[in-house]
């Protein structure tokens, strides 16, 4: 068997090619284990920062929930207001219909008698 070293072809003996062969086969062994450990180390990071960002987005929405319920009482505070301010207006506007009845009543009463006393109309007596 021959080895090349460089370029340069030389001899090998069976032992010495095997003893070069285990000792490469450990070193691959070790680069694939180094390259395994490091891969599960970025994994492991990976994980944990999305994990964080997950777990900000989470602590996000829930302020968004906290915020939103808030808003939402106050507009239905808001609302409750505006419906009671709606049925007083209601409430008034249907008294000064009433109370401008009665006095266009008056009016066309009085605008009645003036008539009915106007000269030259007969007395009811």
């Amino acid at each position: 068997m021959r080895s090349s070293v460089d370029g340069v072809s030389l001899p090998c003996s069976g032992l010495g090619n095997n003893s070069t062969s285990n000792e490469a086969d450990k070193h691959q062994a070790s680069l694939v284990h180094e390259r395994r450990k490091r891969r599960m180390i970025s994994n492991r990071e990976s994980a944990r920062r999305s994990r964080m960002r997950k777990q900000l987005h989470l602590d996000e929405l829930q302020s968004q929930v906290v915020y939103l319920r808030a808003a939402n009482r106050r507009l239905i505070d808001e609302i409750n207001q505006v419906m009671e301010e709606r049925d007083r207006i209601l409430q008034e506007n249907s008294w000064l219909r009433e109370e401008a009845s009665d006095l266009q009543k008056k009016l066309d009463d009085i605008q009645l008698e003036s008539t009915s006393a106007a000269p030259g109309a007969p007395d009811e007596a």
